[in-house]
């Protein structure tokens, strides 16, 4: 499975090179367009009076357009309102081709022109992926741990300091709060999408258009305004997560376990849990004593000694001693008390 999986998104990274030359066909189209119209009236006059056959008029049209040559008839037998007619119909071609040149210089010169159109192919083709929305910083933190991870993404922002850090093919530029570009970063088929908007109403609205294009996604979303959170869940965000709060929560815990690791999370249903980090202090009043007496309502996930890793193999009669690394898992009102209990000495 991972082998195939590899290879899928070497398949996938190839196909969006192929694609990518769309985008210059695409901006072109005009064009194109124009000069079939002017093909099409220059085979029309030959056809009225030169009395040629449809393909002769065929023929005789594209080497006109195209400025070959190849058919010139003779100018003595032209009407003046055929002469008039294809003076026209030359100069503009020449106009066209001008143009097309122009759109294609500069359409090839711009590297984010390849880059959005791979993206694009790659979010109209990819199937439960995670799809990040927003014009926040944060969305290329997010992204970078999906990418860190081997997950399949897609970015789309309106920001284009987006593009820096992130892989060619995964950022859309485009306006979070159109729908269409939600279609064409895959939201209709996402397993995931996150929303990450500086604006807590255009995040709402992203997450409605969202739930529109794909009812059965996990939509999660970053609010600034922690009293939004009922109005998003009410919406149909399955998590609301305020950075301001989560900031706090990581800080309080860093406090009072001592490690990063051990940050606060809600849960639905559980309240509040967090991961602690503790070291058993010399002559504390668990020192020696079985894992079993560790406050009710924490569960101890690891333990280990000195440089050891810590493991999650051990029995409840395992003894804590000096220098022993405890990872609990709980309600993070019981660290104060197992803190206690692991660092102050006996009295």
């Amino acid at each position: 499975m991972p082998l195939l999986r590899l290879r899928n998104r070497r398949l996938l990274s190839l196909m969006e090179i192929l694609a990518a030359p769309y985008s210059v066909f695409r901006r072109v189209l005009p064009q194109v367009a124009t000069l079939g119209v002017l093909i099409y009236i220059s085979g029309y006059i030959y056809i009225s009076y030169q009395h040629l056959d449809l393909i002769s008029a065929l023929y005789a049209a594209v080497s006109l357009v195209t400025t070959i040559g190849a058919y010139a008839p003779s100018l003595s037998e032209m009407s003046a309102a055929e002469k008039l007619v294809l003076t026209v119909v030359m100069v503009a071609a020449v106009s066209v081709y001008a143009s097309a040149a122009v759109t294609i210089i500069n359409t090839v010169s711009n590297r984010q022109t390849w880059r959005d159109a791979r993206a694009r192919w790659r979010g109209s083709h990819v199937k439960d992926h995670t799809l990040i929305v927003g014009d926040k910083p944060d969305v290329a933190h997010a992204a970078s741990k999906l990418e860190s991870m081997r997950e399949e993404y897609v970015v789309l922002t309106s920001k284009s300091e987006m593009l820096g850090p992130l892989p060619a093919s995964r950022v859309i530029l485009g306006d979070p709060l159109d729908e269409r570009e939600l279609k064409a970063a895959g939201a209709d088929a996402a397993r995931v999408v996150i929303v990450m908007m500086s604006e807590d109403d255009d995040g709402l609205a992203v997450l409605l258009r969202t739930r529109r294009l794909n009812p059965d996604a996990r939509v999660l979303v970053e609010v600034n305004d922690d009293s939004m959170r009922d109005v998003f869940e009410a919406a149909g965000a399955e998590l609301v997560v305020s950075p301001h709060r989560l900031a706090g929560r990581v800080l309080a815990s860093v406090a009072i376990s001592g490690n990063i690791g051990g940050f606060m999370l809600e849960t639905k249903g559980l309240g509040e849990l967090s991961i602690g980090f503790f070291r058993v202090a010399k002559g504390s009043r668990l020192e020696g004593r079985p894992i079993s007496e560790l406050p009710k309502g924490l569960i101890p996930l690891l333990v280990g000694r000195g440089n050891e890793p810590p493991t999650p193999y051990f029995t409840r009669d395992y003894v804590l001693q000096a220098g022993t690394l405890l990872v609990v898992m709980g309600d993070p009102k019981l660290f104060a008390g197992l803190r206690e209990l692991l660092e102050t000495p006996r009295s």
